[in-house]
C-alpha cells in the first residue's frame, strides 16, 4: 500500500519549477504526460518539445495543433477557459529538431537556452514497427538514444536523463524477467553457444548494405536482414533488437549522468486520467480489436492461454513522474530500470481480451456503410499459420459474396475485381498474424518489484494523484467501459450510440 512513508517521495515539490527537454513530443505517451505534469503542478517551469517541422514557425503550429488543440487537454481548457492558450504557450516550448541528427539538430539559440535551463530530460522518441528496415530503427532506437546522451553531458544544470523503452527488449527469454540494465553486447540467447552481440558492427553492417546492394533492393533487403539479426540474438523483431542495443549504449556511455529506464509493456487507452478511454493512433492490440468489432476477423492465430501484458498510458505517466522525481531528487550517477507491467500482479489472457471484446461488441456494436449492425462470433483461435490462413482465405471470399459470383450470369470484370479485393484482405490478415505471432504465444511475465517499491515510498496523497497499482485494474471493466469506446471515438472516429 502507498502511505508507508509519510513525506512521501516528494513529487508535488520536485515539479516545481523544474525545466525539462522532452523528445517524441506530440507522441501517445508525451502529451499525455505533459498533460499530468501541467494538470497536477501548473508551477513547472518550461517544458521543450522536440518538434519534427521546417522552421521554428512550423514547430509552433504543430504544438497549437496536435497539443494545446488536442481533446486530451479539455480538463486544462475548462480550469483556465480564455487564458488557456496564453497558459500552455508560457510552458510549452517549441524547439525545431530531430532526434536522428547530432544535438538532435536544435539551432544555436535554442541550444544555448536549453544546455543552460534544463534539469531533466526526457527521451520518448522511438520507432515502434516491428518490421522496420534495419538502418531505419537503428538511427531512431539505437543511435539518437547515444547522441542524446552526448547532449545530456554539456546540460549543466541536468539532473536526470529518462529514458521510454518497452519490456520487449527482453526478447524470446521465458519466465519472470526482472528490472535489469543491459550490459554492452548482452544478446538475448545462451552466451555460450553465441557470438557477442557488436552494436557498433550492426550498425556498419546496415550503413555498408546501402552501399553495396542496388538501391531497388535495399528497402526489402534492409527488412529481411534486420529480422535475420533480431533473430539470430534472440529478439523477435528488428523493434526489440535496437530498443535494446540503445539502452546498452546508454549504460555503456552514460558516465556520471544519472539514468533512470521505464519499460512499459503493451500501453494502451487511459485508464482514468485525464477521463477514461483516451487515446492516439491504433496501438498494438487496436487492429485485432476493431478488425473483430468490424466481422474481418473472426478468428486468430493465438493461444487463447497466452498473458497479454497491457498497461494504461496514465499509469505509464505516473510511473515516469514518480520514478523521474525519486531519481532526480538523489541525483545519484547510477542505472535504475522500471517495468511498467501486469503480467505478475493482474495477468489478462488473450481470451480474456477477446472475451471482453465480444461481449462489448454484442451489445454496442460497430455500423457497416449502410449503418447496418455488424453481427459477430465468438473468436475463433488457430494454433498454426496454415490453419488460420485456410481458414481466412474462406471467410474472405464467403463474406464477399464472391461464392456467388460463379455462373451464366457472373460478370468477368466484377468478379475479377472481387477476386483481388479478397485477395488483398485475405493477405493483410495474414500478413498482421505473421507479424504478431510471437506475442500471440509468449511465455515471459514482466517482475515490477521495483515499480511496486515506488509505489511503497509514496505518501498516501502521493498514491491517490499517481497510482501505479495495477492491481486495482478490473480489466473487463477497462476494455468495455474505457478502452473500446475510447477506440470508437478517437481511432474510428465514431462514438457509440450511448456516449
Amino acid at each position: 500500500m502507498a502511505g508507508e512513508s509519510r513525506d512521501g517521495i516528494g513529487i508535488i515539490n520536485y515539479l516545481e519549477r523544474r525545466n525539462f527537454l522532452l523528445t517524441g513530443a506530440t507522441g501517445f505517451v508525451a502529451k499525455v504526460l505533459v498533460e499530468k505534469i501541467l494538470r497536477v503542478n501548473p508551477n513547472v517551469g518550461k517544458i521543450f518539445l522536440l518538434i519534427k517541422a521546417k522552421d521554428e514557425q512550423a514547430a509552433m503550429d504543430r504544438v497549437k495543433d496536435e497539443i494545446i488543440g488536442c481533446e486530451l487537454f479539455t480538463c486544462l481548457q475548462q480550469k483556465y477557459g480564455d487564458e488557456y492558450t496564453d497558459f500552455m504557450l508560457s510552458k510549452l516550448v517549441p524547439v525545431k529538431g530531430d532526434i536522428r541528427e547530432w544535438n538532435m539538430g536544435i539551432g544555436d539559440n535554442s541550444l544555448r537556452q536549453i544546455t543552460q535551463e534544463v534539469n531533466v530530460i526526457i527521451n520518448s522518441a522511438a520507432n515502434t514497427t516491428l518490421n522496420e528496415r534495419y538502418d531505419t530503427a537503428l538511427v531512431t532506437n539505437t543511435i539518437a538514444p547515444s547522441r542524446l546522451l552526448s547532449f545530456a553531458k554539456n546540460c549543466r544544470k541536468l539532473s536526470l536523463l529518462l529514458h521510454l523503452s518497452t519490456t520487449y527488449v527482453n526478447g524470446e527469454r521465458p519466465g519472470v524477467l526482472i528490472e535489469k540494465a543491459f550490459e554492452m553486447g548482452e544478446s538475448r540467447m545462451d552466451s555460450s553457444t553465441q557470438s557477442k552481440l557488436d552494436v557498433h558492427h550492426e550498425i556498419s553492417l546496415a550503413s555498408d548494405l546501402i552501399e553495396t546492394l542496388p538501391p531497388n533492393e535495399v528497402p526489402e533487403k534492409l527488412k529481411e536482414i534486420g529480422l535475420a539479426r533480431a533473430r539470430m540474438y534472440g529478439w523477435h523483431n528488428v523493434y526489440e533488437m535496437t530498443k535494446a542495443m540503445g539502452e546498452m549504449m546508454i549504460n555503456a556511455e552514460r558516465g556520471g549522468v544519472p539514468v533512470v529506464i521505464i519499460r512499459p509493456s503493451v500501453i494502451e487507452s487511459t485508464f482514468q486520467e485525464p477521463f477514461p478511454g483516451w487515446i492516439q493512433g491504433n496501438r498494438m492490440l487496436d487492429p485485432l480489436i476493431l478488425s473483430y468489432g468490424k466481422g474481418r476477423l473472426p478468428g486468430f492465430l493465438v493461444d487463447p492461454s497466452t498473458v497479454v501484458d497491457v498497461v494504461p498510458v496514465d499509469l505509464v505517466v505516473n510511473v515516469i513522474i514518480a520514478a523521474m522525481a525519486k531519481h532526480g531528487t538523489a541525483m545519484s550517477p547510477g542505472i535504475d530500470v522500471y517495468h511498467a507491467a501486469s503480467s505478475t500482479v493482474n495477468p489478462m489472457t488473450m481470451g480474456n481480451m477477446f472475451n471482453y471484446s465480444h461481449d462489448h461488441f454484442e451489445a454496442l456494436p460497430l455500423t457497416d456503410n449502410k449503418e447496418d449492425e455488424i453481427q459477430i462470433t465468438k473468436m475463433e483461435y488457430f494454433s498454426s499459420i496454415d490453419s488460420f490462413s485456410s481458414y481466412i482465405q474462406k471467410d474472405v471470399e464467403e463474406k464477399s459474396g464472391l461464392s456467388k459470383e460463379i455462373g451464366p450470369d457472373s460478370n468477368p470484370k466484377q468478379r475479377s475485381r472481387l477476386e483481388a479485393s479478397c485477395k488483398r484482405m485475405a493477405e493483410s490478415l495474414i500478413h498482421l498474424a505473421k507479424l504478431y505471432e510471437p506475442y500471440m504465444f509468449y511465455r515471459a511475465r514482466f517482475d515490477n518489484r521495483n515499480t511496486r517499491k515506488l509505489m511503497e515510498q509514496m505518501s498516501a496523497e502521493e498514491g491517490n494523484r499517481f497510482p501505479v497499482d495495477l492491481m486495482s485494474i478490473n480489466w473487463e471493466n477497462y476494455f468495455a467501459n474505457a478502452h473500446i469506446l475510447g477506440l470508437k471515438r478517437h481511432v474510428i472516429k465514431k462514438a457509440s450510440s450511448s456516449s
